[in-house]
């Protein structure tokens, strides 16, 4: 090849190289350019650019020990390992608080690691009718406090730490959402003399289809049948009927919870949700709004209880890296259409 062949090779090589970059410029900011105003500063020390990487798992960690029961949880990360500490993502399975896995967290959770962006951590708690409401909450509470305590082992920022549930888990989700740091509902404080644990408090909720007002849910059931249902769903839960136990449904229920210090919230729900009605999710948002917190609410369109497909796992990961990486992109209120139910 000649010496000015190879000059025009190399200026080929060099205009490609820079037509990909410009390309890739262009699909890593065409979410950007749709950003509300007044969103948060972007991080500059990780790009949202689409990557994948392998998932690994250390599963049956003990994250607390409560009511003579161990709690074990699952962790998902990224692999190779991120250099920076990366967001912590909590999930909280669903079961009519009286049954369920840590493994339904395993559906959901790889889709948001394999971006190299977030570490997952899917846990189990404890179940009625054994162990009655606030049990649920105190696990979740000593689960995010868990994941700040184990910061270093597992490469996490404790400054950015979300939670997320699907029905009843999205129940305690929002509840631990809306009431961290608030002595009242999270528990007794720490000894005065004594070192000051971990906040449960954290960065974003995400709530598949759960309840955010516990007597509007138990209200909702209006057949014979479903009343006995809801009874029998909830009269555990409370410890006895809940309009016995007006307090205790009150403080199991978010909406009442609400108030300008609440994280950011995505509330997905089915339009034709037969167990838990879409117009609970609806209140909730309007509450958020009210009090000035950041809320999206998407209709899961014509479907009812639990949800999956591609589009709600993007609305998701959208979510997580708008307020956990604070990344110039919006996230969509348009109705998604869902693929399948969980499995």
């Amino acid at each position: 090849m000649t010496r000015s062949n190879r000059g025009r090779t190399m200026r080929q090589r060099g205009h490609a190289v820079a037509a990909a970059l410009v390309l890739l410029a262009s699909l890593s900011g065409c979410a950007g350019a749709q950003a509300a105003a007044g969103a948060p500063a972007p991080r500059k020390a990780a790009s949202t650019a689409a990557r994948r990487s392998a998932v690994v798992v250390e599963r049956g960690v003990e994250y607390s020990l409560a009511g003579g029961q161990r709690l074990l949880a699952d962790v998902l990360r990224p692999d190779p390992p991120s250099a920076a500490r990366l967001p912590a993502v909590v999930y909280i399975h669903g079961g009519s608080w009286r049954r369920g896995t840590r493994e339904q967290g395993h559906e959901l959770l790889p889709q948001l690691v394999a971006t190299g962006r977030y570490v997952g951590i899917t846990i189990e708690y404890r179940f009625t009718p054994t162990f009655p409401w606030p049990a649920q909450l105190r696990d979740a509470e000593a689960a995010v406090r868990w994941a700040r305590a184990a910061a270093d082992r597992y490469g996490i920022d404790p400054e950015r730490i979300a939670v997320w549930g699907e029905s009843s888990g999205g129940q305690i989700a929002s509840v631990l959402g809306t009431t961290a740091g608030d002595a009242a509902v999270e528990g007794a404080p720490p000894p005065p003399d004594g070192p000051r644990p971990p906040t449960s408090r954290v960065q974003a909720v995400i709530n598949f289809c759960g309840p955010t007002d516990m007597a509007a849910f138990f209200a909702s059931a209006t057949t014979p049948d479903a009343i006995a249902e809801m009874h029998g769903r909830l009269d555990p839960l409370f410890d006895g009927p809940p309009p016995e136990r007006a307090d205790l449904v009150r403080s199991a229920s978010a909406v009442h919870h609400v108030d300008a210090r609440d994280p950011p919230f995505l509330l997905m729900h089915g339009t034709r949700d037969e167990l838990v009605p879409f117009a609970l999710s609806e209140a909730m948002h309007r509450a958020l709004l009210r009090s000035g917190v950041p809320s999206v609410l998407v209709p899961v369109a014509a479907w009812g209880h639990g949800f999956r497909g591609a589009e709600i796992d993007r609305r998701v990961l959208a979510f997580l890296d708008r307020y956990l990486w604070r990344a110039p992109v919006a996230v969509s209120s348009e109705p998604v259409r869902a693929e399948r139910t969980p499995d």
